[in-house]
């Protein structure tokens, strides 16, 4: 083998390796979910929430999706939305943006489920930022009088409370909730409420810890859960509000129709056929120096073949029946009569001949 070919073999060898443990690091990442949100239905760590996904459509006559586009295109309804991992210190509380389409949801005849998420392991925030929303920076304006209430405590009559000991099972809970009925309550802190919105009903956790498949290994809140997602048969987790939405895009069609193989076949091609065209397969073999001989060009030859066989003054004529074997049609008899004149009497000046039938033969008009 030549040092060549053990070159090529060499980086060949190295980049096989370092594409299979590209493949294989996203393959183990892929596998465990952690390229994924906290609470999403792809993560299959202690914090995600495959396994009660997974559960829920091996059931009888129970029908489990995932919806990656906003919440106000659900398709159908008699559905339950469940909405996990909702942090109260990002969400927009906005009734335009969050309140409002959950309630139009459910008032055709849906149960929306949102389940918030404290992180407590970042800074808690104080509890201020739940009663009341920061003022509104502006430069020569009056402040109002009376700060205005959030969304969610002046529409839905909600408060959320927290306390400061990030070592307390139950940072998150709810203080005040006027018409809503309490589904789970620990001591005085209320961890789930529930209201009817139309035809149907919204449900409010403090927390998304019974979701995780963690819980679902313990299965100690199973109960619960069976309960919080109620009656309907079709049960939808949303992974748009985790930030999982739908691009799109070809790579999400390829996705989604499951041609992620296809498209890496396609790939290797390519890069086969990259290298086919970059480098010789199998190597050229050494061939000899070709030796060049200068001599008369093409053109040259072709001056002395005719000097030697047309005599000059029968040039024109020859070009002239040339011409005509298989262009006669192109010129009508009146002109053929006048360019054989020409020709007869074009001796000792092909050139000038020549010249004069091809004015003949391109003149506009019938001659």
């Amino acid at each position: 083998m030549s040092r060549a070919w053990r070159s090529w073999a060499l980086a060949l060898l190295v980049a096989a390796v370092f594409f299979w443990g590209v493949v294989s690091l996203f393959n183990r990442q892929f596998a465990s979910g952690e390229l994924y949100p906290e609470f999403s239905t792809l993560r299959t760590d202690r914090l995600g929430t495959k396994l009660l996904f997974d559960s829920l459509g091996k059931l009888p006559g129970i029908t489990v999706e995932r919806n990656f586009l906003p919440m106000e295109f659900l398709p159908r309804d008699g559905a339950t939305l469940v909405l996990l991992g909702v942090n109260p210190m990002r969400v927009n509380w906005d009734d335009a943006i969050f309140l409002r389409p959950v309630e139009r949801i459910a008032s055709r005849g849906n149960r929306v489920v949102v389940a918030l998420y404290l992180d407590v392991d970042n800074p808690l925030p104080k509890q201020e930022a739940f009663d009341r929303p920061e003022e509104p920076k502006t430069k020569g304006l009056k402040k109002p009088e009376t700060p205005q209430e959030p969304p969610i405590k002046s529409l839905w009559k909600v408060s959320l409370k927290i306390e400061s000991d990030a070592k307390n099972p139950h940072p998150l809970y709810f203080g005040r909730a006027e018409g809503w009925r309490v589904r789970d309550k620990l001591d005085e802190k209320i961890l789930s409420i529930e209201r009817d919105f139309g035809k149907g009903s919204v449900v409010l956790m403090a927390e998304s810890a019974d979701f995780t498949n963690q819980s679902a290994v313990a299965m100690d809140r199973l109960q619960q859960v069976s309960a919080t997602l109620g009656p309907y048969r079709r049960i939808v987790f949303d992974e748009e509000h985790l930030g999982l939405a739908e691009s799109g895009s070809v790579v999400g069609m390829a996705r989604q129709f499951r041609l992620m193989g296809l498209a890496l076949g396609l790939g290797l091609c390519a890069a086969l056929f990259i290298w086919r065209n970059a480098s010789g397969f199998p190597p050229p073999a050494v061939s000899r120096s070709v030796e060049r001989f200068s001599g008369r060009t093409s053109q040259a030859g072709l001056l002395t073949l005719l000097k030697r066989h047309i005599p000059p003054a029968e040039l024109a004529a020859v070009c002239w029946r040339e011409w005509l074997s298989t262009n006669r049609h192109e010129a009508t008899p009146e002109r053929r009569k006048q360019a054989e004149a020409i020709v007869a009497g074009a001796a000792g000046r092909p050139v000038e001949a020549t010249r004069e039938i091809q004015a003949l033969l391109h003149a506009k008009g019938e001659l």
